[in-house]
């Protein structure tokens, strides 16, 4: 299709691009999966990306020649010179490093790490090693056509064009549409092959909708700290009226106050941001200071620092002298404060429900950890077999003097692949959960089995005959479940004999499952070794696999080290960091609350001493009624946090995520302690006010 496009006239040029997906890059320390995209010399032309080195006729010219991009290239052969290296894909073959692409400065929907010539993948199909799309049209989610026009007055008739290009398939007709290369981010849900276009406009509005209720809730506490400390500034805008200010130019000086306030949080949060993409990996985004990102970000701080400004400014610029320096602490600056109560105990229910969501995933991730220390070796290791024949292998493994035993099985205390089946019993047809695994793992690692035995010693290779089923299932397929043992399943169509009930996993998700002999469909050789011989053991397996396959690289991992990392959960940060930003908000809010009350009750507090209050029962008037607040935001805090951490454990399937009386307690006394300390800084001056000060101009 491309030398038709290209031969319409207002047509400058035309790029094919074939999305090849992720393939192992092989290399002494394993396999680095990379992206690899097919294209030809025009894309740098059409595109704008840039070559450091080498020529983009090669991609023509050369079928072995491959680009890397400059951060391709580092990871692969760190500082060194990369040009001119060969490298080994594994089922593609030998290439030579021909070019090094400029890293771009920002995300691309066409994200680059390594390119090969459009002539190779032809190559490649002949030879098998990609599925045959180069003229298969209904193949077109891997490929697309780029077109660069004279003008953009020329989309209409170019699309008036391609309605000429209908091709017809066995059960439907393709037909073509021409779409702007801006508009393919945000994503257009409609089109189901854009794979790296981004967010859509929903996931767009989300986000600003967050931005903008904590952008609200910061206001919020602005006005809340800025008012606390109205009674401290009441006195210079009486004496600035008394020489003449006039009220807009009050609101002026407090408005410019709040401005700058906000431009310089800017100033302080831009570097903080840059800290954030680096450190956090799931943040590997590229972006540039711009006009107009500058601009955008200038006025949303300065449209932030307006509007937080504006309350406390306008209600400031009323005072008047007379009232401001005669009786300062008789000034009201609202009649009720129930607006800034509500807007507390939501904060605080948020709060509440963010911490014992936090607490409760803290919880599953100290047990869950603790049963991998308990239960998984750290002597164990898993060796990839990608697709080849492993017995030979398997028993020279075996007879190495480090190795203890080896395992052929997708299944080590929890799936490492599964497969799916329709299971049907007696007339109940269900989806279900399958994984392979080794007959030999249940003794090796001395499982005791709920129900009915293990597999027997000499099971056949070529016929399936029995299955074990776990718990969870067995509770699906028969209410009693013991009766199940000595049943006979369909399974995909064939017959088996359930003849025992393996305990529910301990480690990671727990899901109805069954256990099948099915030596075909092994991917991992578990390995277990003795103590301090781990390197002399990788070594060795690593040997064995090179003299069989050695085409292929070794993918040989410790599977404590691999597959458990001891980290931090990503639900656990995710949680973290959002309480930890809804605590400070939070805390800041009831901070200016309680900073307002005190001011405004010190004459009551003055008499309520001078007729014998102690300076606990002072302290104790003001602070209970954030206590009753803190109270309420509990009372709408703890259901929502419970359905949450409900909603946690039916995703990760855990009988470890523990909604206990225990945890709950703990996350809402956290919160409640945080509040109660903020309100004490504020309140415990209550004990200190001096009646003769307080009440000797009244």
């Amino acid at each position: 299709m491309a030398p038709q496009i290209e031969s319409i006239s207002f047509v400058e040029k035309t790029v094919k691009v074939r999305l090849a997906g992720k393939h192992n890059l092989q290399t002494d320390g394993g396999d680095v999966p990379i992206d690899i995209k097919f294209s030809e010399p025009s894309f740098f032309d059409v595109f704008g990306f840039k070559l450091l080195s080498g020529n983009a006729q090669s991609l023509t010219d050369n079928p072995t020649s491959l680009f890397l991009t400059e951060k391709t290239a580092e990871k692969i052969f760190g500082t060194a010179n990369a040009l001119g290296k060969t490298i080994q894909l594994e089922k593609l073959g030998a290439y030579t490093v021909g070019g090094i692409i400029q890293d771009p400065p920002l995300e691309t929907h066409l994200p680059i790490e390594a390119m090969l010539a459009m002539s190779a993948a032809e190559v490649l199909e002949k030879k098998g090693a990609l599925p045959t799309s180069a003229q298969n049209w209904g193949d077109f989610k891997s490929t697309a056509i780029y077109a660069r026009l004279k003008s953009e007055d020329n989309l209409t008739p170019l699309n008036t064009t391609l309605q000429n290009y209908n091709q017809k398939l066995d059960k439907s007709t393709l037909q073509f549409l021409a779409q702007p290369i801006e508009a393919i981010t945000p994503r257009n849900n409609d089109i189901q092959n854009d794979r790296d276009a981004g967010t859509d406009w929903t996931g767009i509005k989300i986000q600003l909708f967050l931005i903008l209720a904590l952008t609200l809730l910061s206001a919020f506490n602005y006005i809340s700290l800025t008012l606390a400390r109205a009674f401290s500034r009441a006195k210079e805008v009486g004496i600035r009226k008394t020489i003449g200010a006039t009220r807009r130019q009050i609101i002026g000086q407090f408005l410019t106050e709040s401005t700058l306030i906000s431009l310089f949080a800017l100033m302080f949060t831009m570097p903080c941001v840059e800290i954030l993409t680096h450190y956090i990996p799931e943040m590997d985004t590229a972006f540039s200071y711009d006009t107009t990102l500058i601009l955008g970000l200038l006025i949303y701080a300065v449209i932030t620092g307006l509007v937080a400004g504006a309350l406390p400014s306008w209600l400031l610029s009323a005072f008047q002298p007379i009232q401001v320096l005669r009786k300062l602490k008789n000034i009201r600056l609202f009649q009720s404060i129930a607006v800034y109560k509500a807007l507390i105990v939501v904060q605080f229910s948020v709060t509440i429900m963010l911490m014992i969501l936090v607490v409760i995933v803290a919880d599953y991730d100290r047990k869950n950890n603790a049963i991998i220390n308990s239960t998984v070796s750290p002597h164990v290791l898993t060796l990839d077999l990608k697709g080849e024949n492993y017995k030979n292998l398997q028993n020279e493994i075996s007879q190495l003097s480090q190795v203890e035993t080896t395992l052929a099985t997708n299944w080590f205390y929890e799936p490492m692949q599964m497969g799916k089946s329709s299971v049907t019993l007696k007339d109940k047809t269900l989806e279900m959960y399958n994984v392979s695994i080794d007959p030999k793992i249940i003794k090796t690692e001395g499982i005791s089995l709920k129900s009915g035995q293990n597999f027997p010693a000499n099971m056949p290779q070529n016929m399936e005959q029995y299955v074990l089923v776990n718990e969870a299932a067995a509770k699906l397929l028969e209410p009693e479940s013991e009766n199940i043992v000595g049943q006979t399943l369909s399974l995909d169509s064939s017959y088996v004999q359930v003849i025992g009930i393996m305990p529910n996993e301990i480690i990671g998700q727990q899901r109805p499952l069954i256990y099948r002999y099915l030596p075909n469909e092994i991917t991992t050789l578990t390995i277990k070794i003795n103590p301090n011989t781990e390197l002399d053991a990788t070594k060795a397996i690593q040997a064995l696999w090179k003299n069989h396959f050695p085409e292929k690289t070794a993918n040989l991992y410790n599977l404590k080290e691999h597959r458990y990392p001891e980290k931090i959960s990503g639900e656990m940060e995710i949680l973290g960091g959002l309480a930890l930003i809804v605590v400070i908000i939070a805390g800041l809010g009831i901070l200016g609350i309680a900073s307002y009350s005190v001011e405004t009750r010190t004459k009551e507090l003055g008499i309520r001493k001078v007729l014998g209050a102690s300076n606990k029962e002072l302290v104790w008037i003001v602070t209970k009624n954030f206590g009753i607040l803190i109270l309420i935001a509990g009372l709408i805090g703890v259901p929502v946090g419970l359905f949450g951490g409900d909603l946690i454990r039916q995703d990760i399937g855990s009988s470890l995520v523990d909604l206990s009386f225990i945890n709950v307690s703990i996350g809402f006394g956290l919160v409640a302690i945080v509040g109660l300390l903020t309100v004490l800084s504020q309140t415990i001056r209550a004990a200190h006010v001096e009646p003769v000060k307080v009440l000797k101009a009244e």
